[in-house]
This record gives structure tokens, C-alpha cells and sequence, in this order.
């Protein structure tokens, strides 16, 4: 039975994420979530053991009330619990991002587990009326998100990569970490998750990095 819960509430989360998700897509924009729109049988049958979401109030339940999380097919899941997956490899002969290397990426981002909301998209920002800049962080220097810190190792120009992030290496509470969403309406959106205290909040992200400059150290 506790598997048949679990079941259900996969196929549910990942269904609403796919009617979302391709909706507020640009046609032609390079970060899609389409690697990530699987159904929900073949995700139960890939599931994998990367442990329990940290949801406070189902702490204890185990078995019966724990929400595992999920490897998604197709991704690589990283010790970390960090899962990512390439959709393009980016410029051949490239050089790959590595620590102490200046990285500049675009992005997207979804709360992936409530609603498949987006808080950051070209969408968006052209709703309005933005144009913003790439952002660009040297990797491992603690600016932005240990998600997309870990993220962007290997990754070469042109290259772009999906990322499930789980909250130990997603956002803080003091909102300092890059990257931020650049509409208010993102950041609200991004907020209302991340900041939830009701301890029944799956706030597990997909963010999509494209990488748009590698500078070697």
C-alpha cells in the first residue's frame, strides 16, 4: 500500500510538471524540460534509493509517510544527490568548466514537485519586458547555489544541462545565493517554496543551465 501511495504521488507530480512546464516554454528556446517529461511508469520502475525528501512533518514516518525521492531516467545521479543530464554536449575541443574557471550561463527554473511551477524563463522575463544578462560566478567560489556549482563541472560552451537539485544544495534562507529569478513574480513564486516552514514542501528544483563562455584560470 505504501507503495501504491508513493506511486501515485509521482505519476501526479510529474504529470501536472509536464502540462506546466511545456506551457510556459518559449517554442524555440534552447532549455527545455522535455528530458524531464516522462511518464510516470517509467518513472516508478526506475526509481532508486537516494533516500527521503527533507519534509519535517513526515520525519519518522519511514515506509509509510516518507516521500522517496526519485532518479529520473535518463539522468545521472551524483553523490551528492545532485542528478543531472546533458541535452547538448556543447562546442567540440571546448574547454570544460573546472574549479577556479569564470563560467558564464543563461537559465531556467521549475519547482519541479509543486505544480511544475516556473519562477525563471524567457517567458517571463519577456511578460515583462526584461532582457536580462548571463550570469557569470567562478565555480567554487560560493556565489551561486552548490546545484549549479556542481552542476557546470565538464560543461563546455554551448553546452546545455539539466539539473535536479535537492534542497541541501539549492537555495538559502538569507536569499544571497545566485542565481535569482529576475521578475518579481519568480521570485515569489521561487520564495513561497523554498521559504515554507510547514514542513510538507517537496522543494526539489530542476534548474536548466546553458553555458555561454568558459574562461580557463
Amino acid at each position: 500500500m505504501a507503495r501504491l501511495r508513493r506511486c501515485l504521488r509521482l505519476a501526479f507530480a510529474l504529470l501536472v510538471f509536464k502540462g506546466l512546464a511545456l506551457a510556459s516554454l518559449a517554442p524555440r528556446s534552447a532549455l527545455r524540460v522535455a528530458g524531464v517529461l516522462l511518464f510516470a511508469s517509467e518513472a516508478a520502475r526506475a526509481e532508486k534509493d537516494l533516500g527521503y525528501e527533507q519534509m519535517d512533518r513526515l520525519k519518522g514516518g519511514g515506509e509509510a509517510l516518507g516521500k522517496k525521492r526519485t532518479r529520473m531516467p535518463g539522468f545521472r545521479a551524483l553523490p551528492s544527490g545532485l542528478q543531472v543530464k546533458d541535452v547538448d554536449p556543447g562546442r567540440s575541443g571546448a574547454p570544460e568548466a573546472q574549479l577556479g574557471d569564470a563560467v558564464v550561463f543563461t537559465w531556467e527554473g521549475y519547482t519541479i514537485n509543486y505544480f511544475g511551477r516556473p519562477f525563471e524563463t524567457r517567458t517571463l522575463q519577456k511578460m515583462d519586458g526584461l532582457d536580462p544578462d548571463p550570469v557569470r560566478f567562478q565555480v567554487g567560489d560560493g556565489t551561486v547555489i552548490k546545484g549549479i556549482d556542481e552542476g557546470v563541472l565538464g560543461m563546455r560552451e554551448g553546452g546545455v544541462r539539466q539539473l535536479i537539485v535537492p534542497v541541501e544544495l539549492s537555495y538559502d534562507e538569507g536569499h544571497q545565493l545566485a542565481p535569482r529569478p529576475s521578475t518579481a513574480g519568480g521570485n515569489r513564486a521561487l520564495d513561497f517554496v523554498m521559504d515554507n516552514k510547514g514542513g510538507l514542501m517537496d522543494k526539489t528544483l530542476l534548474i536548466n543551465v546553458a553555458v555561454k563562455r568558459v574562461y580557463p584560470k
